[in-house]
């Protein structure tokens, strides 16, 4: 998402896509109609979907897995925009399937979607300048000290819908690699007494830096969320800006690939 106010004028159009977004937040049960019939694409090409049925009031859809669990609207939804389950609607709009993709399916979708959008802000291959902030628990960060370790950094803010939406993803990196030698940062936005309000209801794992808006403007930030992720020797080995189909998958590659390197 954008903050229209520090966006330039040739991203004028990402500002109003992204803006029309987020007004859209109190109708999220209609939002996802065209996600859902692109994942459903498989099915509605051997089975023809009702023509009756013209809206899909998504939670209202009963949606269940193969043992028949059934999944809230909250609980299922985060699992399809992960890319790693799959949705399929039958033919009257009523019922879901949720099935996990095997990880070599996951993988092989995932390594042919586009790359993800780039960041203007960071530049693969070089160091970018330090800072110094105190995290929410009161402990100082100094990028340029952080050296030997990597670095995974995401800008963000409270109301950035793509910033929310990726957190719970977010926290499955940080456990997947903990006790790693990976640091979390994310540089909000948002002032410590909102940031730790927002917490209670959704938890965010990395090590938060509040009041992080002089950091971003440091970087030329414009565009949220924006991830970048640093070496052990301080070079910016994948940045980009946005929330994309791949983007998590990517991040994620990148981290363990900065791992692997930092050993040979």
């Amino acid at each position: 998402m954008v903050k229209p106010q520090r966006l330039p004028a040739q991203q004028g159009f990402l500002a109003i896509y992204l803006i029309f977004l987020s007004k859209f937040n109190a109708m999220r049960s209609y939002l996802f109609i065209l996600l859902f019939f692109c994942l459903a694409m498989q099915t509605a090409a051997q089975e023809k979907l009702n023509p009756k049925v013209s809206v899909l009031d998504v939670e209202q859809l009963d949606v269940r897995d193969s043992s028949g669990k059934k999944y809230q609207f909250t609980e299922w939804m985060p699992l399809v925009q992960s890319g790693k389950y799959e949705l399929k609607v039958n033919a009257t709009g009523t019922t879901g399937m949720l099935t996990q993709l095997p990880d070599s399916l996951y993988k092989k979708r995932m390594a042919a979607q586009p790359p993800p959008s780039e960041s203007n802000s960071f530049k693969t291959g070089t160091v970018p300048a330090s800072f110094a902030a105190k995290t929410m628990a009161g402990k100082r960060m100094d990028l340029a000290k952080l050296r030997g370790k990597v670095v995974v950094l995401n800008f963000w803010f409270i109301d950035c819908p793509p910033c929310r939406q990726e957190i719970p993803e977010l926290n499955r990196l940080t456990r997947e690699f903990a006790g790693k030698e990976v640091i979390f940062l994310g540089i909000a936005l948002d002032d410590q007494p909102r940031l730790e309000e927002f917490l209670k209801g959704k938890p965010f794992d990395y090590q938060q830096i509040p009041s992080g808006s002089a950091i971003a403007s440091q970087y030329g930030v414009r565009g949220y969320p924006t991830h970048a992720v640093l070496d052990k020797d301080g070079k910016v080995v994948f940045q980009t800006m946005g929330l994309g189909p791949n983007t998590l998958f990517e991040l994620r590659n990148s981290i363990e690939k900065a791992l692997v390197l930092s050993k040979q």
